[in-house]
């Protein structure tokens, strides 16, 4: 039987883990995390467990009760990393791993501290989508493959360290001149999720159940901007339901984070470059707060079905826009989003293949599939069929999806039977097979007229002409 993932070791006619314990000791000085993490199993197992591993140091493996489990750790595989290949002793209830990363890991970024703002301490933080957890511990490294975690942090006085995951209080470290913090995530992520930083930090309460970290010089800034989060979780609850993660905390990195934004649940990694000062660019976390329901609730099951995760993030992240500004509001986004949809198109003109939705990833590093196409063609198929159905109709469906597949990663296929079944023979009068499996942009794509970008566009124009628009039409 093929591994329903291609970019993983995991087996699920293995043993399954169910909850991760990380002991995390942060070694500034050699780039390095030195690493202890207890695996415990979903039922009590013998036999073969295969973890992924990439550029990690194995030290030790044990059975929970201390025996020493046999284990192999195969040759380095492109894209993939090392195999490590455990033999269960029968009747085994979790594993005990010690490990080391490299200081080469692209799971982690160590920056000096004339790369943060403060430009006094260093800096951590991790980036684990879409296959570099493995990087950070051996783990089922799939996102098919959730679980629950706890964690310690173990860094240099005075940093401070934060985690996808719901604080759990800090105490002096095990050396002179640390502090170990502590988390837990009772809700199952998939392993992408995963995610840590450690520098100078500062937090601000933003609502009772947000709260936004930063460097001391930025998180008043930050707190400002921010401001009115509250309100955007409130309108996301009544388009797609409760929100199920407790906490929705921030952390604006430092200025040499190089993205815009990540979605990992509790702590939302955000770019500096939002600050602003007049609030201008908050509309951007309206996606990463959209994941929230769109990706880590209802995850895709592998990368070969990346869209279900950020095309049906783009589609919400517009539904907040529209509710909280309007129909031109939202317009104009995915008006944007069409100019980045048709330069990819054009990118991968000679790799049709690449511009489906749903794809064949086998032997393909999914950084290097990476496109708007999921995002935006993605979006368009959601937006196509709220268009077919009719939003009265359509709403109902789409919390109904949410609620049927929370805490679950789910494939394009299981998706396709869920939409026929509600809105039954709407697969065939929508096209799915050519939205989901064949290239570029069907003809029956929904349009959107953007009258702003067409004043902003004729604007830009006469520049060229050496016109200049008079200060009411930029007031306007």
């Amino acid at each position: 039987m093929a591994r329903p993932d291609p970019h993983s070791f995991f087996d699920p006619a293995q043993p399954r883990t169910k909850h991760a314990d990380f002991e995390l000791d942060l070694d500034f000085v050699r780039r390095v995390i030195v690493a202890k993490v207890r695996l415990s199993l979903a039922a009590p197992s013998g036999g073969t467990l295969d973890l992924d591993t990439k550029g990690l140091a194995v030290r030790s493996v044990a059975a929970g009760d201390g025996r020493p489990v046999p284990h192999v750790l195969e040759a380095d595989r492109p894209i993939l990393g090392r195999r490590l290949r455990l033999d269960l002793p029968p009747r085994t209830e979790a594993i005990a791993i010690a490990c080391e990363t490299s200081p080469d890991s692209t799971a982690l970024q160590w920056l000096e501290p004339r790369q943060t703002a403060g430009r006094t301490h260093p800096f951590l933080f991790s980036q684990c989508q879409a296959i570099h957890a493995r990087e950070i511990a051996p783990l089922q490294d799939s996102p098919g493959a959730r679980l629950t975690y706890s964690a310690s942090v173990t860094v240099p006085e005075p940093l401070a360290a934060v985690m996808s995951a719901g604080p759990a209080g800090d105490e002096p470290g095990p050396r002179p001149g640390t502090r170990t913090w502590r988390f837990e995530m009772p809700q199952p992520i998939p392993p992408y999720l995963l995610a840590l930083a450690a520098g100078d930090l500062a937090s601000r309460d933003l609502s009772p159940r947000s709260r936004v970290w930063a460097e001391p010089g930025t998180v008043e800034k930050a707190a400002w901007e921010f401001g009115g989060i509250e309100e955007m979780i409130a309108t996301a609850e009544r388009l797609f339901g409760p929100y199920d993660w407790e906490r929705y905390d921030m952390l604006v990195l430092p200025p040499s984070f190089p993205f815009g934004g990540m979605e990992n649940p509790r702590m939302t990694f955000l770019t500096p470059t939002l600050l602003a000062g007049d609030r201008s660019l908050v509309d951007v976390v309206a996606h990463e707060l959209a994941h929230s329901w769109t990706g880590n609730l209802v995850t895709n099951a592998s990368n070969e079905h990346f869209w279900l995760n950020e095309g049906t993030t783009v589609y919400a992240e517009r539904r907040i826009h529209e509710a909280l500004h309007g129909r031109e509001a939202a317009a104009l986004s995915w008006a944007i989003g069409e100019k980045a949809l048709a330069a990819d198109f054009e990118r991968f003109a000679a790799k049709p293949e690449m511009t489906r939705l749903r794809l064949d990833l086998d032997g393909v590093d999914p950084d290097d599939a990476f496109s708007s196409i999921p995002y935006e063609k993605g979006a368009r198929l959601w937006a196509l069929l709220e268009r077919t159905a009719g939003r009265d109709r359509f709403d109902p469906v789409l919390r109904r999806y949410i609620e049927r597949f929370r805490f679950t990663s789910i494939t394009t296929e299981e998706w396709e039977r869920f939409i026929d079944a509600e809105l039954p023979g709407i697969g065939k009068t929508a096209g799915f097979d050519a939205w989901l499996r064949g290239p570029g942009l069907p003809a029956n794509a929904p349009r959107f007229e953007a009258p702003a970008l067409d004043r902003l566009t004729a604007l830009a124009a006469g520049f060229t002409r050496g016109s200049r628009p008079d200060a009411a039409t930029v007031a306007a």
